[in-house]
Parts: structure tokens; sequence; C-alpha cells
């Protein structure tokens, strides 16, 4: 048998750590699931997943939200009706400009 030591000195982002992403393969291959880290992993991934889909859902709603608003604005300028100003003598004059 023969005993090896990795280290890996990187920062890593908590949205990078899913189970699928190669580092995750890695450390359950090196580990064959006697990791630390790699178990808490697991043990806590429906708790991770589930507070990911609690932010792409807030996410989602702010961004409906924001093209809604966008959308109100635009058809509002859009309905606009600028009426000419009525000359004093009520008679409206267009000019071919």
């Amino acid at each position: 048998m023969v005993k090896i030591q990795i280290i890996l000195d990187a920062d890593v982002e908590d949205g990078d750590l899913t189970a699928k992403s190669p580092l995750m393969k890695i450390l359950r291959v090196i580990s064959k699931e006697e990791d630390s880290q790699v178990k808490w992993y697991v043990e806590n991934r429906d708790r991770i997943l589930e507070k990911e889909k609690e932010k792409r859902r807030v996410y989602a709603k702010e961004q409906y939200r924001k093209r809604k608003l966008n959308k109100e604005t635009v058809e509002s300028q859009i309905n606009e009706v600028v009426l000419p100003v009525m000359p004093k003598d009520n008679v409206l004059r267009f000019d071919n400009l």
C-alpha cells in the first residue's frame, strides 16, 4: 500500500462546490468518501441546493419585476399623445419642413 498526500491550495467559491464539479469528483475519487469535507458536502447537499434554488428564485422574481416595470414605462411612453398648442387665432397650421 502506498500513501500519497496531495495538497490543493486554491480559493474556491461555495457555488463551485457542486456534486458534479471537477474538484468534488477528484476529492471523492481520492478519498473514497472518507474525506471530512466531502462527507460534509454530501450530508448538506440538499440544504445547499435548496439555498441556491431560493437565491435563484429571488433573483428571477426581482428580474421579472424590473422587466415588467420597464415594459410598463415603455408602453406608457408609446401611448402618450402629444397635441400641438392651440394658437391664439384657433387655426392649426401644419408646416411642411
